[in-house]
């Protein structure tokens, strides 16, 4: 099985959204929502797919039910982005699980990573929420809370995203 891993660099996925922008003339709301979902919410595509269904706007912030296991999840989501969301909701026809693999890859390609897919954005979110928290007692434990996922997932995650970060740094300090 191919790991797809996370994407490090926020200029990197900040690029990968500017991409939806630039494709579709300033109007990448069906890109630039779905992949921010999955990138800032570690939404998986199955949820993407069912979003108009399982989300629920409280405020300043999104609640649904994991497709997977039920696990209840919320995020804050800044006031630009929720207006693009609350339209994306209302307008037609969603993608299924695998539009969004192909949609990613295809978005991807723009900025130079046909490699990207929705689980690499779902592990973007992993790894940040991993880095945001690594000083809290039980960081695997409330990464799993967060994401909706046990905390094996988690750690089989982080544990592959450490060593190529490890194994990156050691590409960049060798000489050429």
């Amino acid at each position: 099985m191919t790991r797809k891993l996370a994407i490090f660099e926020k200029s990197d996925q900040l690029a990968l959204l500017a991409a939806c922008e630039i494709a579709n003339g300033g109007r990448g709301d069906p890109e630039f929502v779905p992949i921010w979902l999955m990138m800032r919410c570690g939404m998986h595509p199955s949820d993407v797919s069912d979003a108009k269904d399982i989300i629920r706007i409280n405020g300043q912030f999104i609640e649904w039910r994991r497709a997977k296991n039920e696990e209840p999840r919320r995020e804050l989501v800044p006031m630009d982005v929720m207006s693009r969301l609350v339209v994306w909701l209302k307008k037609g026809r969603k993608l299924r699980r695998q539009g969004y693999f192909e949609l990613v890859r295809r978005v991807g390609e723009r900025v130079g990573h046909p490699e990207y897919s929705p689980m690499s954005l779902r592990h973007t979110f992993c790894d940040e929420m991993l880095e945001k928290y690594k000083d809290n007692p039980d960081p695997i434990r409330l990464v799993a809370r967060l994401m909706g996922c046990s905390e094996e997932i988690v750690l089989d995650n982080y544990l592959s995203l450490d060593q190529w970060k490890r194994s990156k740094r050691k590409d960049a300090e060798a000489p050429e």
